[in-house]
């Protein structure tokens, strides 16, 4: 709704600031704005989407869909590159320039764009909750975690020891249960494991001039693992899933409402909408970074964020750019303050710690390679390297990297072949 927007003004703040954007772009470029839904589970709506294109028609000149099925089919040509593109500042922060620049296979040619505009990339953030309340009891001070946000030194190892101290038995039955007191509430290791491990910017591949390698093989790696397990084996980690929940994310987020979880992981910018009748006090966070030697705090947004491309077939590429342009910009200037303040209910204007978070995490979304390409890719920079060794209980990478590298360069390359083949 937040880039179609409403055919008409609604009373609702929020969806009338897409109108009011919508209605703005219009009237400055002389275009209208004609919207085709696409009802298909992102499993399926590459096939779709291709089909469209394979018919050679101009039909659409945007294409707005999922991560995960796009970057397939951007490797394999179906899509005009915006590097250097007319009208298009990329320099500007509503466009997500590095999110952007790390889904190129060769550094030179960019299909998929994300940007203000394409505001699902922003409510797809991975965003880290906590409980103001009980920083306060625990610790003297509801703003501790946001402090060592802007003092750069949230890190790993500070999250981990915040959370280790949390865990009380509030049932008095000797054992870890869903009704217990903890430091970090999830659903289960898969999904919540995501976010932290993009959070601790990796390099993952090496781009020249002749081809693509793999560059995970070294003691960053190592250390990620190590401490993904102290994360999600301690004892004051409640995850769901394990403690034979029925209904696993809703469990992990009924442990944070109820007061009995310092963090909430998994959740997203756009989850705020589901904790504003929590009674206590709802803090957010950009996830931390693995270490000190870590230049920025980065923020993962789902494999199935919305993200936007141009079609071959597109016949006004100019055009299109300079109304891409102009929507980014005034999605920023416009929707953004709407949504922040009615959607999240923070109030962006006062500067306050919320706000300065939200900043963070807008302007820190990157990870998006592995996201967009791991399936390509054997699963080697996510699954197959972290999360299957976690979920099994085991910290050794080097010797679960070394049997996935070969398969995974192989298929590097092959990906690497095709997209260097195009033309643009």
């Amino acid at each position: 709704m937040l880039i179609e927007g409403p055919e008409e003004e609604t009373g609702d703040i929020v969806s009338d600031s897409a109108y009011f954007r919508n209605r703005k772009v219009e009237e400055l470029l002389n275009v209208k704005f004609e919207y085709t839904e696409l009802d298909a589970y992102y499993t399926t709506c590459g096939n779709n989407i291709k089909k469209i294109i394979m018919s050679g028609e101009d039909l659409y000149d945007i294409v707005i869909n999922d991560l995960f099925p796009l970057a397939s089919l951007a490797v394999n040509g179906n899509f005009l590159s915006v590097a250097g593109a007319p009208y298009i500042d990329f320099d500007k922060d509503y466009w997500y320039s590095d999110y952007m620049t790390q889904l190129s296979l060769d550094g030179r040619k960019m299909f998929q764009m994300a940007g203000d505009y394409f505001i699902d990339v922003l409510r797809s953030a991975h965003s880290l909750y906590f409980n103001k309340s009980l920083a306060q009891n625990y610790y003297g001070d509801g703003d501790l975690f946001y402090n060592e946000v802007l003092g750069n030194t949230w890190t790993y190892d500070k999250f981990i020891s915040y959370l280790s101290a949390c865990y009380v038995d509030l049932n008095g039955n000797s054992e870890r249960d869903i009704d217990d007191q903890y430091g970090l509430s999830v659903c289960q290791i898969w999904g919540p494991s995501i976010a932290f491990i993009i959070s601790a910017d990796l390099k993952y591949v090496d781009v020249g001039d002749d081809g693509i390698t793999l560059a995970m093989n070294n003691q960053r790696s190592v250390t990620l693992l190590e401490k993904l397990y102290e994360i999600f084996y301690s004892d004051a980690t409640a995850n769901a899933e394990k403690l034979k929940s029925s209904d696993a994310v809703n469990d992990s987020l009924r442990i944070f409402k109820e007061g009995r979880s310092m963090f909430l992981g998994y959740f997203r910018l756009g989850s705020f909408e589901m904790l504003r009748d929590m009674e206590q006090e709802v803090g957010i966070l950009p996830y931390p970074k693995l270490d000190d030697s870590q230049e920025k705090y980065v923020t993962s947004s789902h494999d199935t964020t919305e993200i936007g491309v141009i079609p071959i077939t597109c016949t006004k590429f100019d055009t299109v750019c300079a109304v891409l342009e102009v929507l980014n910009r005034e999605t920023q200037s416009i929707v953004l303050p709407a949504y922040y303040e009615t959607g999240l209910k923070v109030k962006y204007t006062r500067d306050d710690m919320s706000a300065q978070m939200i900043d963070i995490i807008h302007g820190n979304i990157g990870g998006s390679f592995p996201l967009a390409y791991g399936d390509m890719m054997n699963n080697v920079f996510l699954k197959a390297s972290f999360y299957e060794p976690l979920a099994a209980g085991k910290t050794d990478f080097a010797s679960t990297y070394a049997k996935l590298e070969p398969k995974a360069q192989k298929s590097l390359d092959k990906y690497y072949a095709k997209f260097a083949e195009i033309e643009q």
